[in-house]
C-alpha cells in the first residue's frame, strides 16, 4: 500500500544546483551509490535523461553567403530530406495527420547521404546571373526557362557546409532559480515513513563534498511538508485569539479560559511519549492531529471548569467542589477519551495515518489524565483557595 500525500511526484529527492552538468552528474552519481546501499530506500532515479544523439552540420558562413543560402535554408533543406516539412493538415475522420514536404532523389527514394542532400533557398540566388546570361537572354541565345533553372537551382549539402557529423548532446537542461539542477528521486520501502527513509539517508548524503558555486536542497514530500507547515501556522495564532475570545464569553471571565489555555502545553508529553515509543516520525499529519487535539483537550477542559463553576454556585465549599468535580468528571471524560483513542488502533500501522494515530492517543491520553489533575489545581491558585 503506497501513499503519497503532497502534491509532489517522488516523496524522497534530492536537488543539486551549480553550473556545470559534468560536476552535477558526478555529484548526482555519489548520492545514486548512498541510496543504493541504503536499506531503507530503493528504486534511484534521476530527473536528466541521457544524452542523445543530435545532427550536427559544420555551417560554412563564407562559403553559404556567397551562394545566397542562410543557417535557416540549409537547416530547412535537411529537414525536408528526414523528416519533412510539415506544410498543412487534414482529417481522416477525427484523426488529425500532417502533410510534410519531402526532398527525394530523382528515383522518388529518400536520399541516403546527407551530405548530397540538395540545399534550397527560399528566397531564388541571383548569384548565377552574370552579364554574358542577360546578354543571352536579349540576345536570345539563352532562354528565360534556363534563367529560372539557374536561379532556382540546388546545391549539394557538402558545398555550403565543412562537414556532417554526429553529438551527443543533452535532450533538455533543467533549471532551478535560474541555475542547473540535476535531482536524484528515491522511494521509501513499504511500511517505513518518507520522512524516516530520508533521514536514514541525509546525513550521508549530506557529506557529499560539494565545489564552490554548488548547492544541496531537501525537495520532495520534505520540502512540501515545510511548507504546507508555513501556511498551517499562518493563520493559527488566529485561531488561539478566537479560542480565547470564545472561552471568555463563555465563562465570563479571563482566569478560567487561562487555566484551560495553560493545560495544553501537557499535551506534548504524551505526544513525546508516543511518537518515542512508537518511532514515528513527527510530520505533517502528526502537526494537524496535535493541533486538532487541541481541541479536544480545550472541550474536556470545559466540562470539568463547568462542574467546578456549578458545585460551587450551589454553595459547596471551594476545596471539596475542585475534588468532587475532578472525581465526577474523571469517568465520562476518561470514557469519552478512550473510545476516541481506541479508534485510532487501526491506523496505528498505516505508513500515512500511523503518526497521527500515535499523537491523537498519546496526546489524549496522558493530556486528559493530567488535564484533570491539573485543571484544580490552577483553578485553586488563580482564585487564592486555600485548603482551612
Amino acid at each position: 500500500k503506497r501513499y503519497n500525500l503532497m502534491y509532489k511526484k517522488f516523496p524522497i529527492e534530492v536537488e543539486f544546483r551549480g553550473p556545470d552538468p559534468e560536476v552535477l552528474k558526478h555529484l548526482r552519481a555519489q548520492a545514486i551509490d548512498v541510496i543504493a546501499e541504503s536499506q531503507a530506500v530503493y528504486m534511484p532515479t534521476s530527473n536528466w535523461p541521457q544524452k542523445v544523439p543530435v545532427l550536427m552540420i559544420d555551417y560554412n558562413q563564407a562559403v553559404a553567403r556567397g551562394l545566397g543560402l542562410s543557417r535557416r535554408d540549409i537547416g530547412l533543406s535537411v529537414m525536408s530530406a528526414t523528416d519533412g516539412i510539415p506544410i498543412a493538415e487534414f482529417y481522416d475522420g477525427i484523426e488529425s495527420k500532417a502533410i510534410t514536404l519531402k526532398t527525394v532523389d530523382k528515383d522518388g527514394k529518400p536520399i541516403e547521404s546527407l551530405e548530397n542532400t540538395p540545399v534550397f533557398g527560399l528566397l531564388p540566388s541571383l548569384s548565377s546571373i552574370d552579364r554574358e546570361s542577360i546578354q543571352g537572354l536579349l540576345t536570345g541565345s539563352v532562354s528565360e526557362e534556363e534563367i529560372l533553372e539557374s536561379i532556382m537551382q540546388t546545391i549539394p549539402l557538402s558545398q555550403a557546409s565543412s562537414g556532417v557529423y554526429i553529438n551527443w548532446e543533452e535532450p533538455v537542461v533543467i533549471r532551478s532559480n535560474g541555475e542547473r539542477a540535476m535531482s536524484v528521486q528515491c522511494y521509501p520501502v513499504p511500511g517505513l515513513a518518507v520522512e524516516s527513509a530520508r533521514q536514514s539517508i541525509a546525513a550521508q548524503i549530506e557529506e557529499i563534498d560539494l565545489p564552490a558555486g554548488y548547492s544541496l536542497s531537501w525537495e520532495g514530500e520534505y520540502k512540501a511538508s515545510q511548507q504546507s507547515t508555513k501556511y498551517l501556522f499562518k493563520y493559527y495564532p488566529l485561531a488561539v485569539i478566537l479560542m480565547i475570545a470564545i472561552l471568555i464569553m463563555l465563562f465570563k471571565d479571563y482566569r478560567k479560559p487561562l487555566v484551560i489555555i495553560l493545560c495544553m502545553p501537557l499535551l506534548s508529553i504524551g505526544i513525546i511519549a508516543g511518537m518515542l515509543i512508537s518511532g514515528k516520525t513527527f510530520g505533517f499529519v502528526a502537526i494537524v492531529a496535535a493541533l486538532g487535539l487541541v481541541g479536544m483537550l480545550i472541550k474536556n477542559g470545559i466540562v470539568l471548569m463547568d462542574e467546578i463553576t456549578l458545585q460551587i454556585s450551589e454553595g459547596v465549599e471551594p476545596v471539596k467542589a475542585l475534588m468532587d468535580s475532578s472525581e465526577n468528571r474523571f469517568r465520562p471524560v476518561m470514557l469519552a477519551s478512550l473510545t476516541t483513542i481506541l479508534g485510532m488502533i487501526p491506523l496505528l500501522n498505516d505508513p500515512l495515518f500511523g503518526p497521527a494515530a500515535v499523537v491523537i492517543m498519546g496526546g489524549l491520553l496522558v493530556g486528559t489524565l493530567i488535564t484533570l489533575l491539573f485543571i484544580p489545581v490552577l483553578y485553586a491558585i488563580f482564585f487564592k483557595i486555600k485548603l482551612k
